[in-house]
């Protein structure tokens, strides 16, 4: 059967897309609708984008993360396989779709409401998508989306199989959200509620949940499959007291819920969930291990009895569970406050070592440059100078009277100290050997830039361009703000602004900036060099930038201090075949 269609909804049974045919919808989501289709008589799943790349590209960007997720993990039991990519209708500017393996089943949500498990065929279950997640973590990737409605239960094995990789972080890859990953809200773990407070705010941000974000979810996970309840429900919590209480409180123990929940199960769900990643069970292969010793008790009586509520619903809570929920209770909160105290020490510890850094980094940039000047004016001024020197110590042993000494000591050292001949000889002393010089600031000297900077900059075709950073990506706010800056390194990025670039929006530059001690039209000013970039594709390159103009100075904004510079946010940057 062969009709016109233009758009993914408009498929029908019978029709084809390339030689896969269509035998039904298996639904569809904000990004993607599933078909099930048939080629030579074995059946697969087809997933297509919404939406082609030149209308919405984050919808196809989802689409071709999972499929590269998929083809990262195309051997695991567990996981579906990958056969094809293509799009359609046309080829190279259709929509997206990938091709899998077909699971005839159910989604777990619905398997575990029509088969009422036992806490022996969960076991089971659990162990397996642990080994699906161990996996993943050996590969060095995260799923991030760990729920019911992700896994099906194939038919006739109650074999369980992630079907919506979407979420998936890849080593490498863009990142899919700003802010929090991309899962059901009532399933983040506190680590994330925690960020989200702080950095509301903030723009351009990301979490990173990492392998106790993982570890997390599938608390939840199990959480809701023991007992049918969520830790804390989200139809029943408004989202303020949602997100306090899994930052904050310790949920019911399951065996407290669900009685028939074997305690051995509860306890290391109950660990799964501690609010601090690091009292977790350390990694997927530890979980499995804790998981593999539980389920040696799956032969008792207790591990094959249905785990189902009665219609009354929960027992309700004894004096001996809240004595024990109140313990578990304030050991949480004592850790959770001795963790922050340990952070705010760290921090501080951090901030020292920072600061130590620059300012050492600083000093042997300074000490550098002075050793070369001096290397420099003691070449070409040695012979004059000494010259020079004979000449003023003749005027000045010639002009001096030498007063007789008293009982208290002699008075010449006084006499010499106020003599200007002697003043000349010390300045003498200090231009030729640098001694009992005063220390002032210094900005590098004018010279060439280095021939592999040269070179790394035509051949990107830099020259001539004059391109605009952000000074400092360390600062937060707008770019029409002012920023306070000190003397030390800085890492600034390139913005485009939408506007073609030789050099690409997001380079990093890597330089120096210098703040005191110099001018520019009669007003205070700073100097900068960037002499290394780090390119969007992960390339690094020496390069010559300076900033402003050719002076590579820029004139310091009015109410700045010492040791604290104001600048605007943004300036220009000129690549240059030589530092001013």
């Amino acid at each position: 059967m062969t009709t016109e269609t233009f758009h993914p909804d408009q498929l029908q049974p019978g029709q084809s897309v390339g030689p896969w045919r269509i035998l039904e919808s298996l639904g569809s989501g904000g990004f993607g609708r599933t078909f099930k289709v048939e080629c030579e008589g074995v059946l697969f799943a087809l997933k297509m984008a919404l939406r082609p790349a030149s209308e919405d590209k984050e919808v196809e960007g989802r689409v071709s993360h999972e499929a590269a997720a998929l083809m990262a993990n195309a051997s695991h039991p567990n996981l579906l396989r990958l056969y094809a990519v293509g799009r359609w209708p046309h080829p190279s500017a259709g929509y997206l779709y990938f091709v899998t393996e077909y699971v005839e089943g159910e989604t777990f949500n619905d398997w575990r409401a029509r088969a009422r498990p036992t806490a022996a065929q969960l076991v089971d279950i659990f162990l397996a998508a642990v080994l699906a997640v161990m996996e993943l973590h050996r590969r060095k990737l995260l799923h991030r989306d760990l729920t019911g409605s992700n896994i099906v239960i194939r038919k006739g094995d109650n074999k369980p199989f992630f079907i919506d990789m979407g979420s998936v972080w890849l080593p490498g890859a863009s990142t899919l959200t700003e802010k929090l990953p991309p899962s059901m809200v009532h399933t983040l773990p506190p680590e994330c509620v925690a960020f989200l407070r702080r950095s509301a705010n903030e723009q351009g941000e990301h979490f990173d949940a990492g392998v106790a974000g993982d570890l997390y979810q599938l608390g939840v996970f199990m959480f809701e499959a023991l007992t049918e309840h969520h830790p804390f429900d989200p139809r029943k919590l408004p989202a303020a007291e949602l997100f306090a209480a899994i930052e904050t409180l310790v949920p019911r123990p399951l065996h407290y819920l669900n009685p028939e929940v074997p305690e051995s199960l509860s306890h290391i769900v109950m660990r799964l969930l501690e609010k601090r990643p690091e009292d977790r069970h350390p990694s997927a292969e530890a979980l499995h291990q804790a998981l593999w010793e539980a389920a040696k008790e799956r032969k008792s009586r207790t591990w094959k009895v249905p785990l189902v509520l009665p219609e009354s619903g929960p027992p309700p809570v004894t004096q001996h569970e809240q004595e024990e929920r109140k313990a578990r209770q304030e050991a949480s909160e004592l850790r959770a406050q001795e963790a922050r105290k340990q952070e705010a020490e760290a921090r501080s510890d951090k901030q020292a070592l920072e600061q130590i850094y620059a300012a050492t980094k600083e000093f042997e940039a300074e000490l550098v440059t002075l050793e070369q000047e001096q290397a420099r004016r003691r070449r070409r001024r040695w012979g004059v100078a000494v010259g020079v020197g004979v000449l003023l110590l003749g005027i000045v042993l010639s002009s001096l009277t030498f007063p007789a000494a008293s009982e208290k000591g002699s008075l010449l050292v006084s006499t010499l100290s106020n003599s200007r001949p002697v003043r000349a000889v010390a300045a003498w002393l200090c231009v030729t050997f640098s001694v009992g010089c005063a220390a002032t600031p210094i900005r590098p000297l004018p010279e060439d830039c280095p021939p592999e900077a040269v070179q790394s900059m035509r051949e990107m075709n830099l020259f001539p361009g004059a391109y605009l950073a952000i000074i400092d990506i360390n600062q937060p706010g707008d770019e029409g703000q002012v920023g306070t800056y000190q003397a030390g390194p800085i890492v600034s990025r390139v913005v485009t602004e939408g506007m073609p670039s030789r050099l690409p929006e997001g380079t990093l530059l890597y330089g120096q900036l210098w703040t005191e001690g110099l001018t520019k039209w009669g007003r205070a000013a700073a100097y900068g060099r960037y002499t290394e970039a780090l390119l969007p594709d992960g390339r690094r390159m020496p390069v010559c930038f300076t900033p402003n103009d050719r002076t590579g100075l820029i004139a310091k904004i009015e109410d700045s201090k010492p040791g604290q510079t104001l600048l605007p946010r943004m300036w220009s940057v000129l690549a240059t075949e030589l530092w001013p």
